[in-house]
Parts: C-alpha cells; sequence; structure tokens
C-alpha cells in the first residue's frame, strides 16, 4: 500500500508540476500579449503625437504622404502648394500663369475667382483676377517658398494668402484646421440673417475676404454698408453706398451717396478724404494710389498728398497692347516709372513725383502694325526690355528723302530711371518669342540688333543727374573715337544730326557699333 501511496503520491507531484509549468508559461504569455499591446499603444500615441491631422472646413483629411513636412530646426511646418491645391477647391499648375511653361521654380493656383502665383526662394505672392493680368497685387510672406522633392513648399501664411484659407495649427495635438473662404462665407451668411442682416454679409468676392480678418461688410436697412466684426460690433458705420475691400491694405474702398470716393482704414479712420471720382492703389510699398476727378488722373500718397497733379489725360499704360510683355503692374514699370500722357505726349515721373522724362514722346511701345520693314515676320510688341529696365518711346519725326520730306516714326529706349539707352533712331523694337523665351530686337536702316546683346557691349554711363543735358549730349555724339571700358571704335557721325535736326536723318547712319550709351547702330 506504501508502495503505491507512493506512486500516487509520486503523480500527483508530478501533475501538480506540469500544471504549474503550464500557468507559468500562460502568465508569461500573458505578460508578453500586454507588453505588446502596450508597445503597440504607445507606437500608436507616438505615430499620432508625430502625425499631422488634417481637417478641412471641419472634416478629417487624409493628405498625401509628404504634402505637410515639419522642419525640426526652426519648428516651422510647411505645405506642398500643388498637393493641398485641390482639397482646397483650386487648379494647380507648373510654371508661371499665362506664360504655359513648364518651369519647376514656378507655380500658380486658381478658383473662379482669383489666381496666386508661387516663385521658388522668394517671399513674394502675386494674385490677380483670372481673365486680367495688368494688375497684379503682391503679397510679402515671412518665409521664402522653398523645394522639397521638385516640390515647392510654403508655411502656413503662404497658404492662407494664396488660397484665401484660415490656416490654425496647434503644435501640442499636431492638429490643423483649415477652413476655406466658400465654407467661410456660407456659415457667417446664415450668422449674420439671424442677426437680422437680410442679405447677410456682401457677396461680392473682395469684400467675403474680408472675413479672413475678421471683418464683415453688411448693409442695413437704410440700404447703406458698414463693416462689423464677428460679435456684431460697428467698425465703419453704415453711410456708403458702395463698399470694396481691398485685402493687400487692408483697406476700403469707400463711395459716398454722392458718388464721390475715397478710402477707409480697417479701424474706421479715413485714409484719403472722399472727393474723386475713382481711386486705385497702384504701388503698396510705396503708398501711391491713382485718381481722377473731372477727367484728370494724378497720383496720390498715403495720406492723400498730391505726389503727381491731377492734370493728365492718361497714367499707365494699355497692357492689353503688348501681350507677353510680363508687364505686372500698368502704372509703375520696374518699381520707379510711371508713365503719363497728356496733350497727345507721353512722359514719365519717378515714385517720388520727379519727371524723369519729358512729354515730348508721341507713342509708348512699339506696335508691329507701325512699319512695313516688318512684313512677314512674327514678332511682338514692345513696351518693356526687363533685364535692363527699359521702356520703348517713340517720336514722330521729319526726315529729308532724297528731294522730298516725310513723316517717319523713330523710337528710342530709357531705363525706369529715365537715363537713354539707345538714342530715337529705331525704325522698329520688337521680340519674337522661342521655346519660352524671349529675344528683343531693334532694326535701324535694314539691320537689325539683338537689344540686349548691344546694351551688354555698350553699358549706360550713369550721368550725375537723370539725363544728360543736350550739350553734353552734342559734345559726345560729336566725338569720331570714344572709348569705354578699354574698347575703342569709330563713331556713327551724323547721329548727331539725327537727334537735333530731324531733317536729315534717314540713310544716314552706318559703320561699326559705336560705344557708350548715346550713339546709334551699326554692325
Amino acid at each position: 500500500m506504501q508502495i503505491s501511496g507512493g506512486k500516487f503520491n509520486t503523480k500527483s507531484e508530478d501533475a501538480r508540476e506540469k500544471n504549474k509549468k503550464i500557468s507559468n508559461v500562460i502568465l508569461i504569455c500573458i505578460a508578453v500579449v500586454i507588453i505588446a499591446i502596450i508597445a503597440i499603444m504607445c507606437t500608436i500615441i507616438y505615430i499620432q503625437k508625430n502625425t499631422f491631422r488634417v481637417y478641412i472646413d471641419g472634416k478629417s483629411i487624409n493628405l498625401p504622404e509628404g504634402t505637410i513636412l515639419f522642419d525640426d530646426a526652426t519648428g516651422k511646418i510647411y505645405v506642398d502648394i500643388m498637393g493641398i491645391a485641390s482639397y482646397l477647391g483650386y487648379d494647380a499648375h507648373k510654371g508661371e500663369f499665362k506664360l504655359y511653361t513648364e518651369d519647376e521654380n514656378k507655380c500658380w493656383v486658381e478658383c473662379k475667382n482669383e489666381t496666386a502665383s508661387f516663385f521658388l526662394n522668394s517671399n513674394k505672392i502675386s494674385k490677380v483676377v483670372p481673365n486680367q493680368r495688368e494688375d497684379y497685387e503682391d503679397y510679402m510672406i515671412s518665409d521664402t517658398i522653398i523645394s522639397k522633392n521638385n516640390k515647392l513648399y510654403c508655411t502656413p501664411e503662404g497658404i492662407r494668402i494664396g488660397f484665401n484659407v484660415t490656416f490654425d495649427y496647434r503644435g501640442e495635438g499636431k492638429n490643423i484646421q483649415i477652413y476655406t473662404l466658400p465654407y467661410l462665407v456660407k456659415n457667417y451668411t446664415t450668422q449674420f440673417k439671424k442677426l437680422g442682416y437680410k442679405e447677410g454679409i456682401d457677396d461680392e468676392f473682395n469684400n467675403q475676404k474680408a472675413i479672413l480678418y475678421n471683418l464683415f461688410v453688411v448693409k442695413k436697412d437704410n440700404n447703406l454698408y458698414g463693416v462689423v466684426d464677428s460679435n456684431n460690433q460697428e467698425v465703419i458705420g453704415s453711410r456708403y453706398s458702395k463698399m470694396v475691400f481691398n485685402e493687400n491694405a487692408r483697406e476700403f474702398y469707400v463711395t459716398n451717396t454722392t458718388n464721390k470716393k475715397g478710402i477707409v482704414t480697417e479701424k474706421g479712420d479715413t485714409k484719403i478724404n472722399l472727393l474723386y471720382d475713382d481711386i486705385n492703389m497702384i504701388d503698396k510699398s510705396n503708398g501711391l494710389y491713382v485718381v481722377r476727378s473731372n477727367g484728370k488722373y494724378g497720383i496720390l500718397g498715403n495720406t492723400g498728398n498730391i505726389v503727381i497733379h491731377l492734370e493728365y489725360e492718361q497714367i499707365g499704360v494699355d497692357v492689353s497692347k503688348f501681350p507677353n510683355n510680363s508687364i505686372t503692374n500698368k502704372y509703375v514699370l520696374f518699381e520707379n516709372a510711371i508713365p503719363v500722357y497728356q496733350n497727345k505726349k507721353w512722359g514719365m515721373f519717378d515714385i517720388k513725383g520727379n519727371l524723369i522724362l519729358p512729354l515730348e514722346y508721341d507713342t509708348i511701345g512699339y506696335s508691329s502694325g507701325a512699319s512695313g520693314n516688318l512684313t512677314g515676320k512674327a514678332v511682338n510688341n514692345l513696351l518693356i526690355i526687363p533685364s535692363y529696365k527699359a521702356i520703348v518711346f517713340g517720336k514722330d519725326l521729319t526726315v529729308q528723302d532724297g528731294n522730298n520730306t516725310k513723316k517717319v516714326k523713330r523710337y528710342g529706349i530709357y531705363d525706369n530711371r529715365g537715363n537713354e539707352l539707345v538714342v530715337t533712331a529705331l525704325d522698329n523694337a520688337y521680340f519674337v518669342v522661342n521655346g519660352g523665351v524671349n529675344t528683343y530686337y531693334m532694326e535701324n536702316n535694314g539691320k537689325t540688333y539683338n537689344i540686349e546683346e548691344y546694351l551688354e557691349r555698350h553699358p549706360l554711363q550713369i550721368q550725375t543727374t537723370s539725363r544728360e543735358s543736350e550739350e553734353t549730349k552734342q559734345t559726345t555724339n560729336t566725338n569720331t573715337n570714344h572709348t569705354t571700358n578699354n574698347v575703342t571704335s569709330t563713331e556713327v557721325t551724323n547721329t548727331t544730326t539725327l537727334q537735333s535736326n530731324p531733317q536729315n536723318t534717314t540713310n544716314s547712319v552706318s559703320g561699326t557699333p559705336p560705344q557708350g550709351n548715346i550713339n546709334i547702330l551699326a554692325q
């Protein structure tokens, strides 16, 4: 019995030992599972903590990888401009607006009301109404556009401006909340209708953009417009028959009941009195406005001070005559030159109101239909040569052709400070486009010259004044040997006659290329 009892006890101990081992294995497995679960949860938490969660108009959006980048060194985030466009209701394109190139260093985005252009290594964003090109407005942002993986990125500030959205980034939770303008308009319209405004907020696109700055253009029962904030507190009184928000300067063009216009700031202060028939900002950085009164135009400064008197029939150029000239501001060319027209003559002022080119030119720019010499050539009208900040002007001259006199038009080239680059002796000046590249030409007496190459060989000699005196010009022109930068060549002796005595001009220009900026022209 004892033996059998001993055998029983041994079996019982083995069973207990086996059960103990099984229990230990189970406990170990449970511990491993718990540790794995904890590790997975920690991983998920870490990923969530370090992954941007993007909400657009309140809805969570899964953006493609790389749409948003985080710079650990600066703590800034960057957004793929073209990558996010479709999610914000925009179309995106490579290159420069309306030039249809595939330039990887530029891109533009477009909705039905506006386009915005972005440029690599620039902190400028250019915006314009899609169906026009002349009235670009430049918006400056703090950080430049960068390139990563052949894509252009900008900070949230650029996204806000370029896409007309709000962009709220909360770093702790990596949450990004974006609200598009159509969404905001819809919601605030409903809100303001409940406050008693029958039309909600004004539906003009520029006025809708005021929402992004907590400003709301509304019409009260007196049928006049004013501005309130999101708490319905009055910012600008309801006393204007029309208001248009200028986002760039954050101010309002206002029109009173007698149809006179002025400017009121976002704080409700009158900036320019309501005295004018029309008003438009032409240069934000210098605070310049073109105004019209009684059919005459002038330029005002930021405080309403007169920069150019209201006595001109036209200020600025008609850019529709110069397609593909890349004119971004029809009023101010190359940040300084303001073309003016009066009594059938053109001239130029600078942005400080100084006359830098007298009103003695009959045309501004060259139109290909003006010369029969270009028959059969595919040329473009020419106003500006960007690389030299140059502008083309023309004069009607009387010339001697044998025993007869006739009227001809001759063209000259000036820089944006009024300095003469090429005298008024050209038969024409134009450019051709090949592979998206503009090449600029001028012709004189049947000979053709590349303008940029010519100006490179004959750099402008800057004078002590913005324009040389006629005495200096004539002295220079009559020298038969002239040296610039150690290069000597024979001058064209008849050029002085060409400029100061138009009756003896035609067929008188020949010889080798002159040096300097006064004489013209030859091989």
